[in-house]
């Protein structure tokens, strides 16, 4: 008798909590607040580990500048650099697509990164220094949490070869 009046409880719980689908939690056709249109973005990489051997390893700091210019689609455009380590490691492009979730603070993205490896290793040997294996692409997803004009960011690959946590400093 006390299983069916706990399973009475447990069932008029679920069927008057409310309904929440999927598209209630996130929206793909527009940025989250804190990512609104002509919003720029300073990232600082603080920690970023590779993952090799199951061993974490520090790499350089990674520099980025992210910018929404006043699309429909929230869209952004930015650059990357990565501190030498002794040698210049890489800079580029990024293109991303962001996400609105439930919170106006939170930002979900998704990025296409584009490496100008060979641009770098033309100029590794012109100065007799060893070229570095160029990464012409690269496909990243990632999460930042603001609080105030200052936030923090996680971002993986999709082959979760890295971690990257990021400090995030919104400039406008």
């Amino acid at each position: 008798m006390k299983n069916i009046l706990l399973s009475v409880v447990f069932l008029s719980f679920l069927l008057s909590a409310p309904r929440l689908s999927p598209m209630d939690l996130i929206n793909v056709w527009r940025h989250s607040e804190i990512a609104g249109k002509n919003s720029v973005f300073f990232d600082l990489a603080a920690a970023p580990f590779l993952f090799a051997d199951f061993q974490p390893e520090v790499i350089p700091i990674e520099l980025r500048l992210e910018y929404f210019p006043p699309l429909p689609l929230p869209f952004a455009v930015g650059l990357f650099f990565k501190t030498p380590n002794p040698n210049l490691r890489s800079f580029g492009v990024r293109a991303s697509y962001h996400f609105d979730v439930f919170d106006s603070y939170t930002d979900l993205y998704v990025v296409y990164s584009h490496d100008f490896g060979y641009l770098r290793n033309d100029l590794l040997l012109e100065y007799d220094d060893l070229p570095v294996d160029p990464s012409y692409y690269d496909f990243r997803v990632g999460v930042r949490r603001f609080f105030g004009w200052l936030g923090l960011s996680l971002e993986t690959g999709f082959h979760f070869e890295s971690v990257i946590l990021m400090l995030s400093i919104k400039i406008n």
